[in-house]
């Protein structure tokens, strides 16, 4: 058994490419090796460097290695397999040529102007399934990668109900779960119970927490998910919902041997803020043995 700990730019508030409130990259990865990580994932296109070259050198002079690469698309659209495949290709290169075999796909929530918005009609579904299979297919025998899919609060993919039914829809030997513990817990679903359940289907885990004072309040009050993001609701491994010991106890019972990339939503957030958060994630995961 081997669980490689790493961590991801969401953990340091970055969710898009360019974006003045975010930390420069190379502050970023500076910090991801001095708070003890050793692995990365790639963060939004661009973000990181995207040549090759580069990125490469930036990583190795700190000693860090890539452990994945997550991309946001909107997949209910028509021109959804286009636009997406299009998007893949320079992401898919860099991780075949630097042996990352993992890749995680979302559903882009920026493309539903309310909650009710999100609930895909059949067609819509079967659509999505069909851009999701279609694409996992394509990385696996073009770049020898494989897709997983990370379910996402807002988007057509956020209940277990809708991740069950993902499970289903798609072919287990070309789509796995990236599976988030936090964004599980916010949809009102128990993230423990459903990794035990699953496991076989999850070769990759998001760990993350959620504060359940924040989230009950939330969502008694109706709060846009965004909002209640930004209210902190996503917090340290230690002060959630979530029993990370029991997390790590299942794993070292299955022989887990994969990545747990620590990850905690708090965009947009104060420059000073990332690091010493990062740093007490990871002790607590030194302490649990990790």
């Amino acid at each position: 058994m081997t669980i490689r700990i790493a961590t991801a730019p969401d953990a340091w508030g970055v969710w898009y490419a360019n974006d003045p409130r975010q930390t420069p990259w190379e502050r970023y990865l500076d910090e991801v090796a001095a708070a003890g990580y050793a692995w990365t994932e790639l963060g939004p296109w661009g973000y990181l460097p995207t040549d090759r070259a580069h990125l490469l050198d930036a990583l190795s002079t700190r000693g860090l290695g890539l452990c994945g690469a997550a991309l946001v698309h909107p997949l209910l659209v028509p021109n959804a397999l286009e636009t997406l495949r299009e998007r893949m290709h320079p992401i898919c290169e860099t991780m075949a040529a630097t042996g990352t075999p993992w890749v995680l796909l979302m559903d882009d929530s920026d493309t539903y102007p309310t909650p009710a918005a999100r609930i895909a009609t059949a067609q819509g579904w079967g659509h999505m399934m069909h851009v999701i299979t279609t694409i996992a297919r394509e990385i696996r025998e073009e770049y020898g990668l494989n897709l997983l899919f990370h379910p996402h609060v807002g988007t057509a993919v956020e209940t277990e109900a809708e991740i069950l039914r993902l499970l289903s829809d798609t072919p287990a030997e070309y789509v796995g779960l990236c599976f988030d513990f936090g964004h599980h817990a916010y949809a009102g679903a128990d993230a423990l119970a459903f990794m035990r359940q699953h496991a076989a289907r999850i070769p990759y885990y998001h760990f993350k927490n959620m504060d359940g004072e924040i989230h009950t309040k939330a969502m008694a009050e109706s709060t846009p998910f965004m909002e209640v993001f930004q209210n902190g609701v996503m917090c340290e491994l230690d002060r959630g919902v979530m029993d990370f010991s029991k997390v790590v106890e299942f794993l070292r019972e299955r022989g887990f041997d994969g990545f747990a990339v620590v990850e905690q939503d708090m965009y947009p957030c104060p420059p000073d803020k990332p690091l010493p958060v990062a740093r007490h994630n990871r002790d607590v995961l030194r302490r649990l043995g990790l």
